[in-house]
């Protein structure tokens, strides 16, 4: 915490809480660092700005029975409601992520409470549950990253989807809305809404 400047870098992080903590900083360069199976966040980042995250293999961030923890007498079973975040973004500002791997978590990346204003390219969000949770006004560019999920076509075959990929929609605020609603989070009916909303822009709802 209020740290200017710094290099973090080539680190790794293994069943902890949370892997990597980054609040109320500036300037920081976080580097080739690794998270395995930690299980609130990844990386969290509260009020970081002006930054660069590159080259990070942040995997397997869920909220989960953990048995390496130390026992304090508390239910350690998942917890209902809760999520594991590969990477965590909560107001913060004017950063730049690129090239880094965000895999087989309960959610990919999460931004929130202002986080505007974010540079994210080259990055490769794969086999997560919920790949981006995105809460805000503003539209966020998701271009130029790596989506396992990804339902588009490549007719030119130059490597890039020719349909732009959307990671919420107005289904996946439903299912923020309705928990209980994600047993039919790969049902046709779901799939069909999805395909609906593509076809029709008219229909999609607000940010």
């Amino acid at each position: 915490m209020y740290s200017y400047n710094n290099l973090l870098q080539s680190n790794l992080t293994e069943n902890t809480r949370t892997g990597y903590a980054l609040m109320q900083s500036k300037y920081l360069t976080v580097l080739n660092n690794r998270s395995v199976n930690d299980v609130n966040y990844g990386i969290l980042m509260n009020y970081i700005t002006n930054s660069t995250l590159r080259n990070n293999d942040i995997r397997g961030i869920q909220n989960r029975h953990n048995p390496h923890m130390k026992k304090t007498g508390t239910n350690n079973a998942r917890r209902v409601g809760l999520e594991g975040k590969a990477l965590f973004i909560y107001n913060s500002l004017f950063n730049e992520f690129t090239d880094n791997r965000f895999a087989d978590s309960d959610i990919g990346i999460h931004l929130t409470a202002a986080s505007e204003d974010n540079t994210l390219a080259g990055n490769a969000f794969v086999n997560n549950k919920t790949q981006v949770k995105y809460v805000s006004t503003r539209t966020q560019d998701w271009a130029g990253n790596y989506w396992s999920d990804y339902l588009g076509w490549d007719m030119n075959g130059d490597g890039v989807g020719d349909i732009e990929y959307e990671p919420n929609d107005s289904v996946d605020r439903l299912l923020w809305k309705f928990p209980a609603a994600k047993l039919l989070l790969n049902s046709p009916a779901i799939e069909t809404l999805r395909w609906v909303q593509r076809q029709f822009p008219v229909l999609k709802g607000p940010v």
